[in-house]
């Protein structure tokens, strides 16, 4: 017996896309419940004397720095907590030191 034939049997499988609606449509449609939510968040930004904020955190670190190869001097890019490379000038693993 195949699996095909085991979840026909059932009359369960995987869904198309579009079968189905929404599991919830918010009342005015999704567009109404972010300005909501927005307008609400706004709110309490400004008149609620809250301890933390809804704002993401600013990147203090750059993604990618550039380091040298301690075999043959090659500089690489890499992130601030790379300890070593394999370089491709001269094909070795080798540790890296800030530039």
């Amino acid at each position: 017996m195949s699996k095909d034939d085991h979840f026909g049997s059932l009359g369960v499988g995987e869904l198309r896309p579009g079968v189905t609606k929404r599991r919830w449509e918010p009342e005015g449609g999704v567009n109404k419940l972010n300005e909501r939510i927005h307008k609400e968040s706004k709110f309490a930004d400004d008149y609620k004397n809250l301890p933390f904020s809804f704002k993401k955190p600013q990147k203090t670190l750059p993604r990618s720095t550039a380091m040298s190869c301690n075999n043959c001097g090659n500089i690489v890019y890499g992130t601030r907590i790379t300890v070593g490379v394999i370089c491709r000038s001269c094909g070795k693993f080798s540790t890296v030191s800030e530039v």
